[in-house]
């Protein structure tokens, strides 16, 4: 009850409250339930036959890059096209730009480290022309493309790890100088315990739920 006269307009905040819309906070929120739905034709490529015919692609790809050091920078279009079918849709809506960026900076830049940075072939011990064999270039693009792709889609920290060290492989071509080799460096000393941890964690998570 209130003590307006007859002729005198009522508050208009004393009505306010009662209305919910205008009382409720609604945040806009970027996540929509069709972000997390993968393309139709991402099926198509988790085939059997499929899979084997880009088995044969990355040996292909791989096996050039390894022999014939001018075509290495193909080897980080395939870790970013991996990468980026590795990510969900709305991890890839915001990621797919810079790494795109930092994909293409490092595709320029590889080739103009190749014939500086020479390190003994891990296969045959005697001194070859692949560059950056001392950092771990050529083995550790493979080993990341090869795990993006294969790896099943479930949550685990192995794949955690190794979709972490891809990023962090391809914007390394962001930092100034000979940045992106020093980054290199590192995985290549420390991506063995990465992924031994990691495996370690995933199959005692495993035992402990089939027991």
């Amino acid at each position: 009850m209130t003590n307006n006269a007859p002729g005198q307009p009522t508050d208009p905040r004393a009505g306010s409250s009662s209305q919910p819309g205008h009382s409720a906070y609604n945040p806009i929120r970027i996540e929509n339930p069709g972000n997390h739905q993968q393309p139709d034709w991402f099926e198509s490529l988790e085939t059997p036959h499929a899979q084997m015919l880009i088995a044969l692609l990355f040996a292909l790809i791989f096996g050039i890059a390894w022999r014939r050091p001018e075509f290495s920078p193909l080897t980080i279009v395939v870790v970013v096209g991996c990468l980026l079918y590795r990510l969900e849709p709305w991890q890839r809506k915001l990621a797919t730009v810079p790494l795109l960026l930092a994909g293409i900076r490092f595709y320029l830049l590889l080739p103009a480290y190749s014939a500086e940075v020479i390190g003994p072939n891990p296969i045959r011990g005697n001194p070859s022309s692949i560059p950056g064999g001392e950092l771990g270039i050529p083995w550790i693009l493979a080993f990341l493309s090869v795990c993006l792709f294969f790896m099943p889609r479930k949550e685990s920290a192995t794949l955690k790890i190794v979709v972490v060290e891809s990023i962090a492989v391809v914007l390394s071509s962001l930092l100034p100088g000979e940045g992106f080799l020093t980054i290199l460096a590192i995985f290549n000393y420390t991506l063995f315990f990465a992924v031994t941890i990691g495996l370690f964690v995933d199959l005692k998570g495993m035992m402990k739920e089939e027991a």
